[in-house]
């Protein structure tokens, strides 16, 4: 595994502008990025307060015609915001993934000295790719899994003895021309299981306190052309189905927010919900919150009259639920938003971040201190603003119903692709087109 240096970048410390949010104490925003569009998909928290933000980027890679490519990014800032090192990994990847809704996602290891990304590889025409980084950004291994078809990993997350979960979609297994797969990789990167669910795609990957995974996706609804609901698994350590829960609501409900795991050991999955109103179809930020039995605790939707869609959900130290994504704003401009709710689902407060053109949130985490860690992308210089936004949170009422499936074990082929890792030259000072974006801010 290589790395190549090319360059270092310096750090660059954006000022609140007016309008700031009421109660909320901005920390700092930066951005990082090169000429091209370099976009935020997810952000995670070390217990030292620094962060972790992964994404695509388009500005420091070429394929073999001198054009530029995409490559996934991993760019890690110090406790207070700024710049701490990037690293791009070189594989050929694509935005937006095989559904349109993806893209890499990010989790530490229980010890926090490793750092797991997921996302495609173009590898043997589309394969799923699981990255083990140190906390220097030392590349430690690299996974690639798949069939003869084409797949993609959505969702990472670790358990407590150091595995490490990978949940995506593949088309290469299973009856239908899709299914949801969660693969099992050890520490050292060896494949301890496979297990695909046909007939769905998916999104995102949890680990509950007492060992039990989280997978969440699409599937269709029945008898209904067109139309996706929620799928929610939980599975044992060893791979074996405890249960398999539809959630429905409006028109159609997705996953793509992501999924974490309350202090109750039920998973909490954030998305959008596209529902019918007053004869229009609009789209809203979605959450719902299942217990440890896959029973409903609540869900709801924010930002339905505007429109608005998560794109991230963490839970804070103190049980509280925050959600990040992005809505539409007048002028025709999109911002970037979080928002937080209690254990029952009842909101709290909420944020728009921005500036004059088009920003959007791609995920959220919370630092032992409090602190509220938003991941975002911009495609404008400063100034920005943190403004305070409606707090509503709707009750979506939707529906919860097992369903019928199993686990199969599908014949994914696990690789090492060999590809290198760069230091790009990444800089804090906007660079034009889009730029990744870590705000920092504390609430009351």
């Amino acid at each position: 595994m290589s790395i190549i240096r090319l360059a270092t970048s310096a750090v660059l410390a954006l000022a609140l502008s007016s309008g700031a949010a009421l109660g909320q104490t901005l920390r700092s925003q930066t951005t990082w990025g090169g000429q091209n569009a370099d976009i935020a998909h997810g952000v995670v928290v070390a217990a030292d307060g620094s962060s972790y933000v992964v994404g695509i980027s388009d500005s420091f890679t070429f394929d073999e015609f001198g054009q530029f490519r995409a490559a996934i990014s991993l760019v890690k800032f110090a406790p207070d915001g700024s710049l701490a090192w990037q690293r791009l990994w070189t594989g050929t990847t694509f935005h937006g993934g095989l559904t349109g809704l993806g893209g890499p996602a990010i989790a530490l290891s229980p010890d926090q000295g490793s750092v797991y990304v997921s996302g495609l590889t173009t590898t043997n025409g589309n394969d799923a790719v699981l990255l083990k980084f140190a906390a220097d950004g030392t590349l430690q291994w690299q996974r690639t899994w798949g069939g003869s078809s084409a797949e993609e990993g959505n969702g990472v997350a670790t358990d407590a003895l150091g595995a490490v979960y990978l949940v995506g979609t593949t088309t290469s297994f299973g009856a239908t021309s899709s299914s949801l797969f969660v693969t099992k990789f050890s520490a050292a990167g060896a494949l301890v299981w496979q297990k695909i669910f046909d007939g769905a795609s998916g999104f995102a990957a949890g680990v509950a306190p007492d060992g039990h995974v989280y997978a969440a996706g699409s599937i269709g609804r029945p008898n209904s052309l067109g139309n996706f609901d929620v799928l929610a698994l939980k599975i044992d350590s060893a791979g074996g189905l405890v249960w398999s829960r539809t959630y429905t609501a409006g028109e159609q409900v997705d996953a793509r927010g992501g999924l974490t795991v309350a202090a109750d050991g039920g998973p909490v999955i954030a998305g959008a919900v596209q529902a019918r109103k007053g004869g229009i179809v609009g789209i809203a930020a979605w959450l719902a919150k299942l217990d440890p039995n896959g029973a409903l605790v609540f869900d709801g939707e924010w930002g339905s009259r505007e429109g608005s869609e998560a794109a991230g959900v963490a839970l804070a130290p103190d049980g509280v639920i925050h959600v990040a994504g992005q809505v539409s704003q007048s002028a025709g401009t999109e911002g970037a938003f979080a928002f937080r709710v209690d254990a029952r689902g009842r909101g709290i407060d909420a944020v728009t971040w921005g500036g004059s053109s088009f920003e959007s949130g791609h995920g959220v985490a919370v630092a032992a201190d409090g602190t509220v860690v938003l991941a975002a992308t911009t495609s404008a210089g400063p100034p920005y603003s943190l403004l305070d936004a409606t707090r509503r949170v709707s009750a979506t009422k939707g529906t919860v119903a097992a369903v019928a499936g199993a686990l199969a074990d599908p014949a994914g082929v696990v690789n090492d692709p060999g590809a290198a890792v760069i230091v790009p030259d990444g800089r804090t000072a906007f660079a034009g087109n889009f730029d990744t974006a870590l705000v920092r801010f504390t609430r009351p």
